[in-house]
């Protein structure tokens, strides 16, 4: 019934088809990775616990065969190569320029999250947060900031300056302070001083 109503359409004048050189075409979709191939669980691939924030690493909270807790970083620029590290973060995410990894977890008898950010360059702790409240997402705005938002407020974290803690930057209001409002992304200018 589609072809015949496209047919239609197309003698009324009302639908042109045309060809195009695949080599031309706006966009071209190819698959770069395949995740399960890599051995990571189909369950992990979901919002907040696979994060892709560039074209360089996609990193993803998964289980291990055994049933431990892992870490799973894929780098793009080096051929997809894959390395697992043991860890019971609920979230990570990979900055976009840098080998350094954000972890996101909860601490027993704590009402909020703590993120703890690494270079795995050089095995240095750039910094260590324990969050008062629940934070729902998370973005690298900068090489070295990291935006959290919580249930109820916004910080920024500029992890240049050694011993550093979020600022806050705002809280939430109207409609994106209503419980079930889902934050599915976050920006700000170069500044950083609007959101």
């Amino acid at each position: 019934k589609l072809e015949s109503l496209a047919a239609d359409f197309r003698e009324l004048g009302l639908l042109q088809t045309t060809t195009m050189d695949p080599g031309n075409m706006p966009i071209n979709l190819a698959t770069t990775v395949n995740l399960a191939d890599h051995g990571i669980n189909a369950q992990a691939f979901r919002f907040g616990n696979l994060t892709m924030e560039s074209d360089r690493y996609i990193s993803v909270k998964d289980t291990a065969a055994d049933g431990s807790s892992q870490v799973v970083v894929v780098d793009m620029h080096q051929g997809n190569s894959v390395n697992r590290r043991p860890m019971k973060a609920e979230a990570t995410l990979m900055n976009p320029a840098e080998n350094i990894i954000a972890l996101k977890g909860s601490t027993e008898g704590q009402t909020g999250h703590f993120v703890q950010v690494f270079n795995l360059d050089s095995k240095e702790k750039l910094g260590v947060y324990q969050a008062t409240e629940q934070l729902v997402f998370w973005r690298w705005l900068g090489p070295r900031m990291l935006a959290l938002v919580g249930e109820k407020e916004i910080y920024h974290w500029n992890l240049e300056v050694a011993n550093s803690t979020p600022e806050k930057i705002f809280q939430r209001s109207g409609k994106l302070a209503e419980a079930g409002t889902q934050v599915i992304s976050y920006a700000a200018n170069s500044q950083m001083s609007w959101c």
